[in-house]
């Protein structure tokens, strides 16, 4: 740079950061105002192409889009905010109610004695800067409970009306109930409440619970079971109730639910309905025990639970608990029995069988071998019991008949198939009987049974070769069905005799009725006419239907001993015999063959009898 341009520029600095200097003269070149030609349109080789018109600025579709959807931006963030803002009213403003402030606690005793009057309060705090309107309290007890005005009722719900719970306030309400259940189980109440906000229709709700424990029942049961147990041989449980009250306990009951294919055979004290047993009032302290005794079938390692609820009940009529106290289970193993035994009657094989008073009785009696090992000196025993038995008339098969108890009694001495039997094996025995027949010297024997205990008992070796006893029971019991007996007579009463072809005689019919041992329910007898007979009449119960021609004498309930201890049963009705020449010489029957149906009471089935059709009439003449 030489001496010139720098002193220019150092003049131009002086000027420029000087204080005092303020005028600096534009030195820029003016700007002019010159025209140009531009060409607004591209040349061919041909020509220029006309220049076109410029559009006038219209506003399009897309331009007012955009600026609709800025409008409805803005809106939609107009519309949340006042929510935002709203929701902030509503929840932190100075007049506003939130659920959070409100606090619903329930106290209780942590140990509540079951069947005895349990007190619960109920705190309610409004932390809310505004009013709860129309608050309800509602109280949800456990299942069980009960009314401690009236322990019959039960107890599951309990509604109580507040009214207004004003701001920052607090209410304290009680209640009470009688809880039950088994001791040491956890029990829990729960309150809610139900309330309005000012300016609002809608139901809000706040709740609160507590758990408290069992202390103890106003009775302690427990059951003494074995935990296995033989299918088909009789076991015992006890029921042991004892009172943990310190005044009596009254009207208490014990109703057992009893596990499927169980049968009670026994109870002491006796059930009074069905599995249910009234002990009465318990002293404080006092225990009852009820010893039951029963069989169970079931298949191997099947688990059968029997449960007893204790309670009260005031009324000897009600077959239930009105007032549970506790339930208590007790759980059986079902076994499959080392050795099995089943008693055949007639060929049925079930616990009770039916057969007919008079006639004689074939059993069988099978038994098995279920073990894995073998088993040996079997010995099987028959005890024979019931006055329908004719005890001169047993055959014991290959058994032996010991005739001092009444018993069957097989043994490898008499049977050489007893002395060992394989893994598995069975065998069968067999034995007869007669019954008495009704009357038979003069006795008469009310809902007669006989019953056929069976008893099986072997032994298997065991470790060292010590024997261990294995044992098997089985019992059937044979009710014998009621013997009726029909008979039908005839008796000339006007009209020709001997009867003549073409003219009517009148005849009266006679059914006597004779029932043994067992009332007989539906008892009915019935006949059919032949065409040339006419029903005319009959005493009370005896009706005739024309379209069948039949006679039906409706007997209804008929007593046990009819005929044998009570008179025999009798029914008359009266009948036209018209004969025609074609019956000239004979001896026409007046009806064909009666029946006598109906239902054994005592058996529950059918019995019934026969009566041909009666003689008495003479031989037809012709006509006169």
């Amino acid at each position: 740079m030489d001496k010139h341009d720098k002193s220019s520029v150092d003049g131009l600095k002086d000027k420029l950061y000087s204080r005092t200097q303020h005028d600096m003269q534009d030195v820029r070149a003016p700007l002019t105002h010159e025209d140009s030609t531009v060409p607004v349109a591209w040349k061919d080789g041909q020509g220029t192409i006309p220049p076109r018109e410029p559009k006038p600025f219209v506003p399009t579709q897309e331009s007012r889009m955009s600026f609709a959807t800025k409008f409805f931006i803005v809106s939609v963030g107009f519309f949340f905010a006042a929510i935002a803002i709203a929701g902030v009213a509503f929840f932190w403003g100075p007049n506003t109610i939130s659920p959070q402030n409100i606090d619903v606690q329930v106290v209780a005793p942590s140990l509540v004695d079951g069947g005895k009057e349990a007190q619960f309060q109920i705190i309610i705090n409004n932390k809310n800067p505004a009013p709860l309107e129309l608050v309800d309290l509602v109280i949800d007890y456990p299942s069980g409970t009960r009314n401690p005005k009236n322990s019959t009722q039960s107890l599951l719900h309990e509604r109580q009306s507040l009214g207004t719970i004003a701001a920052a306030t607090q209410v304290k309400r009680t209640s009470s109930a009688i809880l039950f259940g088994q001791e040491g189980s956890a029990q829990t109440v729960r309150a809610t409440i139900e309330y309005s906000v000012q300016g609002s229709n809608a139901v809000f709700t706040r709740s609160g619970e507590v758990r408290v424990t069992v202390g103890s029942a106003p009775v302690s049961v427990s059951v003494n079971t074995p935990q296995e147990a033989i299918a088909g041989q009789s076991f015992a449980l006890d029921v042991v109730v004892r009172s943990n009250a310190t005044t009596p306990v009254n009207n208490i009951v014990v109703q057992g639910q009893l596990p499927f294919g169980y049968s009670m055979a026994s109870s002491q004290p006796k059930a009074d309905s069905g599995a249910l047993w009234r002990l009465g009032t318990l002293s404080p302290g006092e225990s009852q025990t009820i010893h039951i005794v029963g069989s169970i079938d079931g298949q191997d390692g099947d688990a059968r639970v029997f449960k007893f609820l204790v309670g009260q009940n005031n009324d000897s009529t009600d077959p239930t608990v009105k007032v549970p106290f506790l339930t208590m289970p007790a759980t059986v193993t079902v076994s499959r029995p080392f050795i099995s035994g089943t008693i055949a009657v007639n060929g049925q094989t079930s616990a009770k069988v039916s057969a007919s008073a008079g006639s004689p009785v074939q059993g069988a009696i099978t038994w098995q071998n279920n073990l894995s090992t073998p088993i040996q000196n079997i010995q099987v025993t028959l005890k024979l019991s019931g006055p329908m038995i004719d005890k001169t008339s047993v055959n014991a098969g290959s058994g032996f008949y010991r005739s001092s108890d009444n018993s069957i009694v097989w043994t490898a001495s008499q049977d050489p198939t007893l002395a060992q039997a394989s893994a598995g094996a069975t065998g069968q025995l067999s034995f007869s009987f007669n019954t008495l027949a009704p009357g038979q010297g003069g006795i008469i024997y009310t809902n007669p049974t006989a019953t056929l205990s069976m008893s099986i008992a072997a032994e298997r070796p065991g470790e060292g070769d010590a024997p261990q006893a294995v044992t098997a029971a089985a019992s059937t019991q044979v009710t014998f069905a009621s013997q009726t007996a029909l008979a039908a007579a005839v008796q000339y009463v006007s009209g020709p005799r001997p009867p003549v072809a073409e003219s009517p005689t009148i005849y009266a019919v006679q059914w006597s009725v004779k029932n043994s041992s067992n009332a007989v329910g539906g008892a009915i007898v019935s006949t059919v006419l032949p065409p040339y007979v006419a029903f005319l009449s009959g005493q009370s119960g005896i009706t005739y239907d024309a379209g069948s021609r039949t006679v039906t004498w409706s007997i209804g309930e008929l007593k046990a001993g009819v005929g044998y201890t009570l008179p025999v049963l009798t029914g008359t009705f009266q009948v036209t015999l018209t004969p025609s020449t074609s019956q000239v010489g004979t001896a026409p029957a007046l009806m064909g063959s009666s029946l006598l149906s109906g239902t054994d009471r005592f058996t529950s089935g059918k019995v019934g009898a026969s009566a041909s059709a009666p003689d008495g009439i003479d031989t037809i003449a012709p006509k006169q």
